[in-house]
């Protein structure tokens, strides 16, 4: 890898340049810069805009290297450049923005103006030289120490959950627990409890007292993964426990406070769900008081070689990064990663497994053959069916090794993944792997 020597490539590394501009609505005007402006009809977003055809979370604009991205949030009723309307659209010149009955200009800056990034590559366990990702590392030294709740936002298997582990190592609760509740796995009659804790008798098999998440954190972190999953009756609970800082068990008559800082993470789309009714709008400014947009890979393929020595290292096979480089970009130059860092992880650890006889890559994670087939239809089925049965022995290889290696810890399986803990259970309920085999 070429890493950044001398003051003048470092500094190139330094800077990014946007396009700013300003907003113009019926009430004023407002800056448009690298973070997102929320415009909608919910006191919590930026731009109020009192127009009943609005949604609570209309749209919002952000600045990028070519203009002003606009993206509509899923809004009931739409959002217009002229008589077009966008989900996702770039403006480059002074435009009329329709939302609901209002009409609001938009118009980008005639020059660009320079972003500072940050000298780091990595923060905690993730690592990035790209432009996007220095600007996630400034963001996160900035914030990690600090009070502020986070939204982490991103694809599946963009590395969420290693996001905010990360928060919680830079500050001054990293000696305190870090407990993390899957808000898609949890069952919903069980759901409360998790959260908050119950007596004992207090429901059928309630059978001792027993603390929730948010008691288990006191003190440090609580971090909820795929909160858009929460239901929908939990969420006024939690958030009048985080606004009051107690809980009360189900069951119990007193309130037990509490000090935890809340990081939460989603793929989904909170400004549909919020639309929808699915989501509180409330709960959500109250929790998403920094928000943190992580990259998909295939948006910083340039951290691809770092990256590949980075899993080599943590797979204990250091040595083997520049053979899986090699093979990386002999055969996966196309590659668009759709399962993202995780994906990248897992290929990378089967490569480096096999780096010592580079051709069996190859045989067994069957990509890039050269021969075109005689039939195409014919063959493509072959091709699929051979696959699919690599696939799977190599995942039954990889995950009876991890399960060795780990001890039949979950935790310690997810950490040396990469994967979040469900997705480790779920390859171990598959192949139906005994979790405490040492």
């Amino acid at each position: 890898m070429i890493r950044a020597s001398g003051m003048e490539t470092r500094a190139k590394a330094l800077h990014w340049f946007i396009r700013g501009g300003t907003l113009t609505t019926p009430t004023g005007s407002h800056v448009i810069d690298v973070e997102p402006i929320v415009i909608g009809r919910n006191d919590g977003v930026h731009v109020v805009v009192d127009d009943h055809e609005v949604s609570g979370v209309h749209c919002e604009l952000r600045a990028i290297t070519e203009g002003i991205a606009v993206r509509d949030l899923g809004s009931t009723n739409g959002t217009f450049l002229g008589t077009v309307r966008v989900r996702d659209a770039v403006i480059t010149a002074k435009t009329e923005l329709t939302v609901g009955n209002t009409r609001l200009t938009v118009e980008p800056s005639g020059k660009k103006q320079r972003v500072e990034l940050g000298f780091a590559d990595r923060f905690g366990s993730i690592v990035g030289a790209s432009p996007k990702m220095r600007r996630v590392f400034s963001v996160l030294e900035k914030i990690s120490d600090t009070p502020l709740s986070v939204l982490v936002l991103g694809e599946t298997g963009t590395g969420k959950e290693g996001v905010a582990r990360a928060i919680h190592d830079a500050s001054k609760r990293k000696a305190k627990p870090f407990i993390v509740v899957d808000c898609g796995s949890i069952p919903q009659t069980l759901a409360e409890s998790i959260l908050f804790g119950h007596e004992k008798g207090s429901f059928t098999g309630a059978n001792e007292r027993r603390d929730g998440a948010l008691s288990e954190a006191n003190g440090g972190t609580l971090f909820l993964d795929e909160l858009g999953e929460l239901p929908v009756d939990l969420q006024p609970k939690l958030l009048r426990a985080l606004s009051e800082r107690q809980v009360r068990r189900i069951g119990g008559t007193t309130y037990d406070g509490i000090d935890v800082r809340v990081i939460a993470a989603t793929r989904r789309d909170l400004g549909t769900e919020m639309n929808a009714g699915r989501f509180r709008s409330d709960l959500f400014f109250r929790i998403a008081q920094v928000r943190i947009e992580l990259p998909s890979l295939r948006e910083r393929l340039a951290d691809l070689e770092m990256l590949v020595e980075d899993i080599c290292a943590r797979v204990h096979r250091a040595w083997a990064a520049p053979i899986v480089w090699d093979w990386i970009q002999r055969r996966m130059a196309s590659h668009d990663w759709p399962g993202n860092v995780r994906e990248l992880f897992n290929v990378v650890s089967v490569a480096a497994t096999l780096a010592e006889t580079p051709d069996a890559i190859d045989d067994v994670l069957l990509l890039a053959r050269e021969d075109p087939p005689a039939q195409s239809t014919q063959a493509a089925t072959a091709f699929s069916d051979a696959k699919r049965q690599a696939i799977d022995l190599f995942e039954r290889n990889y995950f009876t090794d991890l399960t060795r290696r780990a001890k039949g810890n979950v935790s310690e399986m997810a950490r040396q993944s990469g994967m979040e803990r469900h997705h480790v259970r779920a390859y171990l309920r598959k192949y139906q792997l005994d979790k405490t085999t040492g």
